[in-house]
């Protein structure tokens, strides 16, 4: 039976030094040459996908957790957040310390010292795990300065003497709008993700499945993060790597591997991506 794939790239193809092993390379174009159909479902917004990964045969692209939906010319699904929306998300970054990224389909919006989380990497704490460099080049043509009228998502960071939390983010605005913790590592400090209330990439698989007439148990979703949790539950086969987030490994129907033991390649193995459809 043909299986739908979707990929978190952070943390399950992509490692923190933003590489894709040559092993889970190879097993998604042997999935595709096979008959399954493999996508993209990240977090990411469209600018931060690195050309390489369009070398890769991915069917499509699930972008901005969800927000942006892809089949090859044709456009699924584009949610965002309005001018309003961007305008009280800002007053509480400026009230709580944060640094922060708007995020959109073709231009980011970042705060004037938002970029040093990435440039510092490597050497501060409060930032990045990992060489965010590639990252930092491929965002650079995308970058723009003052406050968007909508967008996609955002991503904001919070440092321990900041006088706000996750948790109050969550308060104050979970009600109307997806706050979760932020898929990228930090070993001070928190990361912050906010988008369209109601919109997740398991909403997005769900459009996905329905557009090729498929229902959710020829889909397998392997994630790490908290932003995987809705497709990781809802799909036919839900994977969770080895040391993701407590919240995905309770309720994933397999932990898998590491990603520096090729997660994504072992799983295809497992549940049958690298034999014919």
């Amino acid at each position: 039976m043909r299986k739908f794939a979707f990929l978190d790239l952070d943390g399950t193809i992509i490692d923190h030094n933003q590489v894709i092993s040559s092993k889970v390379q190879e097993a998604i174009i042997t999935a595709t040459a096979n008959g399954h159909k493999v996508f993209i479902a990240t977090g990411r917004s469209y600018p931060e996908l690195y050309p390489f990964l369009f070398s890769l045969p991915f069917a499509g692209l699930i972008t901005a957790n969800g927000a942006y939906v892809e089949l090859g010319d044709q456009v699924l699904a584009d949610h965002s957040i309005d001018k309003s929306g961007i305008t009280e998300w800002t007053d509480y970054f400026h009230r709580s310390g944060a640094t922060w990224i708007w995020q959109g389909k073709d231009h980011f919006y970042p705060s004037e010292t938002f970029l040093d989380f990435f440039h510092l990497s490597g050497k501060s704490d409060r930032a990045a795990t990992g060489d965010w460099s590639a990252y930092l080049e491929q965002i650079m043509p995308y970058l723009a300065t003052g406050t968007p009228t909508s967008a996609g998502k955002c991503m904001f960071y919070l440092s321990p003497e900041a006088p706000s939390s996750f948790e109050e983010a969550h308060r104050l605005f979970g009600d109307r709008y997806m706050v979760i913790p932020g898929s990228v590592d930090v070993r001070v400090g928190e990361v912050v993700e906010i988008g369209v209330k109601g919109v997740n990439k398991g909403t997005a698989m769900q459009e996905v499945l329905h557009h090729f007439g498929v229902d959710t148990s020829q889909a397998l979703a392997i994630g790490d993060s908290a932003n995987d949790y809705e497709m990781v539950r809802e799909a036919g086969i839900g994977v969770c790597l080895a040391g993701g987030a407590e919240k995905l490994r309770n309720i994933a129907d397999w932990v898998a591997p590491p990603i520096e033991e090729d997660a994504v390649a072992v799983a295809f193995e497992r549940f049958g991506l690298l034999d014919p459809a």
